[in-house]
Parts: C-alpha cells; structure tokens; sequence
C-alpha cells in the first residue's frame, strides 16, 4: 500500500493496526515478489486499490481470477514506478487500478484474503490497464496528496459515441426508464434527445470525480450511460448522492444485459402460449403479462409465436362449484389437450396453467411426452410466472425407493416439494390401515440445502429430469415388480404436477391421484392405460 507522506505519523499506527506486510525499500518488496515466484505461485493481473479518501493503497495479485496474495509498499516515488514495472513484468501484465467508495478501509476490511477480493469485486469500475506513462502519472498524482484537481478529461469520440448508442440501443438507461431517445413522440419529430453521462465524472471536482480516474475513463464507453434528460439531470444535479458510481454502474450493465436477452430472443424458437386458469378455491388467476411471458419462455430458448390464447374450458366450473369441476374433470382435461394438439399437430407448446393438484396431474398425464410441453411455473415467491432458477441443478430432488416384496400390488408415491406435508403422512396411515401389510412409500423430497418451497423445481430441466425418473420408475413398478396401482400424493408447484403428469405412459400401473381434504387426502382421479391413449376417470366415490 502507498500512503500519502504528509501524514507518516498517524498513518503508521494505522497501518501497524492492519498488521498486513508493508514494503518501504525497494529491494525488500523484489526480495518478496522473488520468494513468490520461486514458491511456485504465478500471478496473471495486478490490482491497485485505494479507498476514497487515498489513505490506502492495497496491491493484489490475482490468477485466474483468484486472489493469491495482497501487500501494500510505501516507496519514494521513482522506486514506486519501478516497483510496478517488476511486478508486472515490465506491464505484460495487465495492470489496473480501482477506487472504492468506502472512505477509508478498516482493520475489519482486512481480516482475510477473501474480504480483499470482496472489495476489489464490489467495484466494477477500474482504469484502462497501465503502462508506464500512465503509472508515472498515477504516483505523481499520488505524492501531491488528495487535493483534486481542476480540468476536464477528453471529449467524447466518435468512436465512444457510436458504442454507447449500440449497447443503449438509443434507449435511457437508468433503472425502469428504457425510453426511445431518438424520436419525441408528442411532435412526432425524430433527432438525439440523449445525454451522454460518466459514472465517474470526466473531471475530478464533478460529481462522482475520482482522482486520476476522471482523465483515465473519460472517453473510456464501459465508464458511459445515454440518459434522458430527466435522468439526466437527476444523477447530476437534483439528487448526486443517491446515485453513486456503483449504482449507475450497475443500471448500465443491467440494460445492456436486458437488451441482449430481448433481441437474442429473435433467434428463439417461436411457440404458441396457451393460458388455462382453472380456480383453485374460487380464487381468480392473474393472466401472465407479456414481460412474464418473456422471461417463462427465455429459460427455453423459445419466444411466443402469437398473442396469449386463453382455453375456457371448465374455467367456469372451477370459479363457481369445485365439485361440479370434479366431476366433469376429465372432460374438461380432454378437451384443453385436443384443443392444443390441434391447434400445435405435434409441435411444441407453452401452457400457463393453475388449477386443482389432481387437474394438473390429469393434464400432463393426457398431454403425454410425444411432443414437447413447457409448463410454467407460477412463483409464489415472487407473486408471478417465472422460472427462478438460472441454471439446472444435478440434484435438485431426492428420490428414496423402498424394497418391494413379491405380492405386493401397491404402493405408495409420496412427492413432497412445496411443504413438508402432514396430510401426506395422515393419509398414508389411512392407507396401511386399510390392508394388512404396510403399502411400500416411494419418498420425493428435495435436499436439505434447498429445502422445501413453491421453487423447489427452479428450472425446467430440473422438471423433465423428474418426469424421466419417475417414467422409468413407474415403469419397473409394473414390468418388474408386478404393481398393479399407485396411490399418488402430491404437494408440489403447479409445474412440477404437470412434469409429474407426463411421467405416465404405457406398461405401468394405474395411478389414483389424490388431492387435499378436510383430514386427510381425498382420491379425485384414476389414470391408467387402456393400451391405445391414456384414460381419466373422476373417481366414483367423489362423483356419485
């Protein structure tokens, strides 16, 4: 670390308190940087970090992206440029330098290594990577003090002013803003009504001014937003504080990450969407907007092909009675999937749907996987139809299989992923009271590091990698071990009840699918396979 020599004394104690290795001749820093190498560690960056108030300069070593070491150095000043050189390797070394918003660092900023890399990744913004020339500039400006001084960095080039437009794709980017900055829509008259903005200001007394960063990043695009006048004039002027650096920082890379999202999705596989909004409850489904549908349909690399098509049938039904939806369940189910098979001949299709545990079972069972069915999750954490999670997990659900002994011709499928269900484990009582021998449990859960919850399955191939399992499943219970019926008891997300759904084919049992009660679980639907398409009965004693 390089500290400002005006104040030696109370700096000193400062840094003794930090009780971090400081390098004050310049052979005992090369001596070190020697044992380094000969250690066997290898650096490929080098990272200046200096606190706002430039008390602390800290040097970090970096491979890969991962910290290897942090020291700090306090030179005269022809040893600091030199000191720099041999670091780098004579600047092979990309080299650069960052300047927290912190005022000064602490003795808690510097307890680990992992705290060092913390505040070197909290600031996204450093200077171009360093030469000579430029360091020179760097601890010349340093052994000035912290005084800021007057004048401005370069004007904006073309060359600037060309990047910021693609990646703004003329449109403001501050937060939630996003308006078209190339076309005044009351006059209809179209010109450039935007601004261009520094994060960190192109002079050092400007708002946001950082010493020897302003100059270095002033025509630098990544330091850049286009912003409307408004906006404009609000990180500039009415409210500079509330819009430090690191924010506008982060609207700048949250916009230029949206566009690309938006116009990567032209290359998507176009999709029809369809919305079944079957009650649950009495309660009203809220019609996915076309941001959610977006975002539901990007997981999958597809795009909707045409507007939302909402199917009516039994919307009606489960709005007003749940025991009239019950009963005429099947119907209902059936037709919503020769309306989508119609309509799609066997292409793939999106489904916005919510309803009744055993409807959604009843609905993917019927779909079938011969053709491709993206469900999509209606996260009640986030009160919206998206998917949470942004990559597939290897195990995001546990599947414990119990020894089945020869005679038995049922068992049990417990799928506990939204809750921990105690009616799941009421109604299993229920069930082995009702034979003589205790009916096998095939126990779903997720692990416990994910815990239970509405995005238990967070992503579709988490979805699919459920319905393969339990297809196979299923499958051996029949082929292998002779089961003729599973009783299927379900807490889990709308989606994963259709994913679920689709886990059923031919050569396995019938399945009797349950649904919440009063005390214990109620059995609504039998599903089976009459040899040529997959049947869905309401279950007689519930319908009668």
């Amino acid at each position: 670390m390089t500290t400002n020599n005006s104040s030696t004394e109370a700096q000193t104690s400062h840094d003794q308190a930090l009780n971090k290795t400081i390098f004050t001749d310049l052979d005992s820093a090369k001596q070190y940087l020697d044992h380094l190498r000969e250690t066997g560690l290898q650096w490929d960056r080098v990272g200046f970090l200096s606190d706002a108030s430039y008390h602390n300069l800290m040097t970090l070593l970096f491979n890969d992206g991962e910290l290897i070491d942090a020291f700090r150095f306090s030179l005269q000043r022809d040893d600091n440029e030199k000191l720099v050189s041999y670091i780098s390797d004579s600047y092979v070394i990309d080299t650069r330098l960052k300047v927290s918003e912190k005022e000064e660092f602490s003795l808690d900023d510097f307890q680990s290594q992992e705290n060092f890399k913390n505040l070197w990744d909290e600031n996204s913004i450093s200077s171009k990577k360093l030469n000579a020339k430029e360091t020179t500039k760097l601890f010349k400006r340093w052994s000035l003090g912290r005084e800021k001084i007057k004048g401005r960095g370069n004007k904006f080039s073309q060359s600037t002013k060309r990047i910021v437009m693609e990646e703004s794709h003329g449109r403001c980017m501050f937060s939630g803003c996003g308006s078209r900055l190339d076309f005044d829509s009351l006059s209809g008259h179209r010109g450039n009504f935007g601004y261009m903005a520094h994060n960190i200001a192109a002079s050092e007394s400007g708002p946001r001014g950082v010493m020897y960063l302003s100059k270095n990043l002033a025509d630098e695009p990544s330091n850049i937003l286009l912003l409307c006048d408004v906006h404009h004039r609000l990180v500039d002027r009415v409210a500079t504080l509330d819009y430090p650096a690191s924010k506008l920082q982060a609207m700048r890379t949250v916009h230029i990450q949206l566009c690309n999202n938006l116009l990567n999705a032209l290359s998507y596989t176009p999709v029809p969407v369809y919305f079944i909004p079957w009650s649950v409850n009495g309660q009203s489904v809220e019609m996915p907007d076309p941001i959610s549908i977006s975002k539901s349909l990007n997981v999958f690399n597809c795009r909707a092909k045409h507007d939302l098509t909402p199917l009516d049938w039994g919307v009606s039904d489960s709005m007003q009675n749940s025991y009239e939806f019950h009963r005429r369940c099947s119907e209902h189910i059936g037709n919503s999937v020769s309306q989508i098979k119609s309509w799609t001949k066997g292409s793939s299709a999106a489904v916005f749907v919510l309803g009744p545990t055993f409807a959604l079972i009843g609905f993917g069972a019927k779909f079938g996987n011969k053709s491709k069915l993206m469900p999509m999750l209606r996260y009640r954490d986030a009160s919206s139809w998206m998917w949470p999670g942004v990559q597939p997990r290897e195990n995001a659900f546990i599947i414990d299989e119990p020894e089945i002994d020869s005679g038995q011709s049922e068992v049990i499928v417990s799928v506990k992923l939204t809750a921990d269900a105690a009616m799941i484990d009421s109604t299993i009582d229920h069930l082995n009271q009702q034979v003589q021998d205790k009916l096998p449990v095939i126990n779903i859960y997720p692990p416990k590091i994910y815990g239970y919850g509405n995005g238990a399955i967070a992503h579709p191939i988490e979805g699919e990698s459920l319905a393969n399992e339990l297809k196979i499943i299923f499958t051996n219970l029949k082929e292998i071990h002779g089961i003729e019926k599973v009783h299927l008891l379900v807490c889990a997300s709308n989606a994963a009840c259709v994913y679920i759904g689709q886990a059923v084919d031919r050569f396995q049992p019938e399945f009797i699918v349950y649904d919440y009660g009063t005390e214990i679980m109620e059995p609504k639907l039998r599903i089976y396979n009459d040899g040529n398409t997959t049947v869905i009965e309401c279950v007689k004693i519930d319908c009668e």
